[in-house]
């Protein structure tokens, strides 16, 4: 471990901080989110949030946990900020978005946008042209927590929200406990990607569902203590995500075996 993290660390809970750098935890989702946020400590998001850190000289903590815990915890103050987290009007109870001058989420300071794609099984009939589904008789699945349950539940959909791992979502759908699965498009194409024999009984329906912008929210109460360090966060992830550095680590991330 990196020393100064691990006087950051020890020195926690006490609000102090080797070398004198604030320091904030920030949570993300503990599934794999190819290209985001990955299991073994790599993404776009954390390569994006490294050179925000480092511009603004903070010492940033991440932690792992389940999706709906992650929002939960930063509501309770446990974090200072959870990521990635697209806008749901009933999700400013637990955090902040990054505003633009009419207090609308402001999209030009996201961390990313992603497109939501709906699976189906080879062969069958469930369909979408970007207005209606058809032949849906059984549930969708859907990751649990995330916002896309929202769009299916406006179709009159019944959704299956009974797993946080998109991998089983998909075995669900091969084995036919749902009609079809609603995933965020690089995170279902990497899943199939890397299952071959998966890949071979599920198809990807052209027609997109969804595409929204990604934002690190940051918590009420780091708001309330520091405002200004939060609009200097929310701007400097605009400033990054645009820069050269960052787009030379996504082409080399993206360019990588197996990605």
């Amino acid at each position: 471990m990196h020393k100064a993290l691990h006087y950051c660390l020890l020195w926690l809970l006490a609000g102090t901080c080797y070398g004198s750098q604030p320091t904030l935890t920030f949570c993300h989702e503990d599934q794999n989110a190819y290209p985001w946020v990955m299991t073994d400590g790599t993404g776009l998001n954390l390569e994006l949030l490294d050179l925000v850190q480092q511009a603004l000289k903070l010492q940033v903590i991440y932690v792992a946990v389940p999706w709906k815990r992650c929002l939960s915890g930063m509501q309770q103050g446990f974090y200072d900020g959870a990521f990635a987290a697209s806008f749901k009007t009933e999700r400013l109870q637990m955090g902040r978005y990054p505003s633009d001058a009419d207090g609308r989420p402001d999209a030009l300071r996201r961390l990313h946008t992603s497109r939501y794609t709906l699976y189906r099984r080879i062969g069958s009939a469930v369909s979408w042209d970007g207005q209606r589904f058809t032949h849906v008789t059984g549930r969708v699945g859907s990751l649990s927590g995330f916002s896309i349950r929202d769009l299916l539940l406006a179709h009159g959909l019944e959704v299956d929200e009974s797993s946080r791992d998109p991998l089983a979502l998909l075995q669900m759908l091969v084995h036919g406990r749902v009609d079809a699965v609603a995933l965020q498009t690089m995170r279902g194409d990497f899943i199939l990607q890397a299952n071959p024999q998966l890949a071979r009984q599920v198809e990807k329906l052209p027609q997109l569902l969804e595409e929204k912008p990604y934002y690190l929210m940051l918590s009420n109460a780091l708001l309330a203590r520091d405002p200004e360090l939060a609009e200097r966060i929310w701007s400097e992830v605009q400033r990054q995500r645009e820069s050269a550095t960052y787009q030379a680590r996504v082409e080399a991330y993206l360019a990588q075996p197996g990605h």
